[in-house]
C-alpha cells in the first residue's frame, strides 16, 4: 500500500489515487498546519504505474534541493523527500510507491483489510456484517447480517468508522466519491451461467456445478448450496405454473426461515457466502450480488438457467422444457 511519512510528526499516511496536502481541512486529504503551506499546496497522483508530484502552491515545493515547476507532474521514487513551502521545512518522505489500495484501516490494534468485492467482518468464521462492492450503485455497501432487506444496507464513504466484533476500522477509499472504485465492471453476468444442482436422495448433501462458455466448474458441496437449490426449486415450480420471469420464485423471509429452520442472520451469512463463492470463481461476472435477489421481506434465486438433479433424475429445470 502506498504510504508517505511526515518526518516532523513521524506519522505515516496511506495515499489515495489523487491525494492532496495543505492547510484546508475540508479539501486536503492530509492537513499540513504550517503557516507557509498553502490551503491546497501539493497533489500526489497515481497514473497507473507510478506516483507523480504536482505543486499547487504560492510558496513552492522542493523535491530534495530542486524546486518543482508549478502545476507540472514530476515522477517520484521510494525515499524521495518533498519540502512544502521552503527547502528548510521537515519533508514528506515517500515510504512505499506501490499502487493505492482501498482498505479498511485497522484502529486500536485491529488488522488493516484490503477491500475485495466481498469482505466479512470481523472475520469469515463468525461474520456480523459483510462489505460488498455494488457495480449498479458504484459504491461499497455495508450489510449487517441481522438485517432482512438490501434497502437497509449503508453506502460507505471515505473516512467512515465502523465496528464489529469488538474491532474498529476506518474506511479508506482510494478514489474520490465521484469516481468508481472499480473502473470497468466485468463483461459477463448470471444470465450467461447455467447452474446444475446435484441433490442427494436424503437431501442432506447438495453439490453445485456451473457451466459458462462450454466450460464446467465444480463448486463442490457447501451448506449454502441447499439454500440456492431451495429457492431455485421454488422458481422452477412457479414457472411451470405459468408465472412470468418477474414474479416467479419469490419467497417470504418468514417462510424461508421456517423451511430451513434458521434465523435471518444465519440465512444472510449463507447468501453472502454463496455470492462470494461465485465472485471468487467467476471474476468476469459483474452481478454476483444478484445470485439471490432481495426485495422487501422476500427473496428468490437470481439465476434463470438451471437444472436440479436428485440422484440420477432431473427433477426441475429452467427453462422447463427438459424437466420431466
Amino acid at each position: 500500500m502506498a504510504q508517505i511519512r511526515d518526518t516532523h510528526s513521524n506519522k505515516s499516511y496511506p495515499l489515495r489515487a489523487h491525494h492532496t496536502f495543505g492547510r484546508c481541512t475540508e479539501r486536503s486529504d492530509t492537513v499540513i498546519s504550517s503557516p507557509i503551506t498553502s490551503r491546497i499546496h501539493l497533489a500526489l497522483e497515481w497514473d497507473g504505474q507510478r506516483w507523480n508530484a504536482r505543486d499547487l502552491s504560492k510558496n513552492g515545493t522542493w523535491l530534495g534541493e530542486t524546486r518543482l515547476n508549478m502545476n507540472e507532474s514530476t515522477p517520484l521514487e521510494v525515499g524521495d523527500k518533498l519540502h512544502l513551502g521552503s527547502p528548510e521545512m521537515p519533508p514528506l518522505e515517500l515510504l512505499d510507491d506501490g499502487a493505492p489500495v482501498t482498505s479498511l484501516l485497522g484502529l486500536d490494534g485491529a488488522p488493516t483489510i484490503a477491500l475485495e468485492p466481498f469482505v466479512f467482518l470481523p472475520d469469515q468464521d463468525k461474520p456480523e456484517a459483510v462489505v460488498i462492492y455494488s457495480y449498479q450503485q458504484r459504491s461499497w455497501l455495508l450489510h449487517p447480517m441481522e438485517q432482512d432487506t438490501p434497502q437497509q444496507a449503508d453506502i460507505l464513504h471515505h473516512g467512515d468508522n465502523i465496528s464489529f466484533g469488538g474491532l474498529s476500522w476506518q474506511v479508506f477509499l482510494t478514489e474520490t466519491e465521484q469516481s468508481t472504485e472499480i473502473n470497468q465492471p466485468p463483461d459477463s453476468s448470471l444470465e450467461n451461467i447455467e447452474f446444475v444442482f446435484d441433490l442427494s436422495q436424503d437431501e442432506e448433501n447438495t453439490a453445485l456445478k456451473i457451466i459458462q462458455g462450454g466450460k464446467d466448474l465444480s463448486l463442490g458441496e457447501r451448506s449454502h448450496h441447499y439454500l440456492l437449490l431451495h429457492l431455485a426449486r421454488q422458481r422452477a415450480m412457479e414457472a411451470a405454473r405459468g408465472f412470468d420471469g418477474k414474479t416467479q420464485g419469490w419467497v417470504d423471509n418468514e417462510q424461508i426461515k421456517k423451511d430451513l429452520g434458521m434465523d435471518m442472520p444465519h440465512i444472510n451469512i449463507m447468501i453472502f457466502r454463496a455470492r462470494k463463492q461465485i465472485a471468487d470463481k467467476l471474476t468476469e461476472v459483474w452481478d454476483s450480488e444478484h445470485l439471490v435477489e432481495r426485495g422487501k421481506g422476500r427473496m428468490r434465486f437470481g439465476g434463470s438457467n438451471f437444472k436440479i438433479y436428485k440422484g440420477d433424475q432431473l427433477t426441475y429445470a429452467l427453462p422447463s422444457a427438459e424437466a420431466p
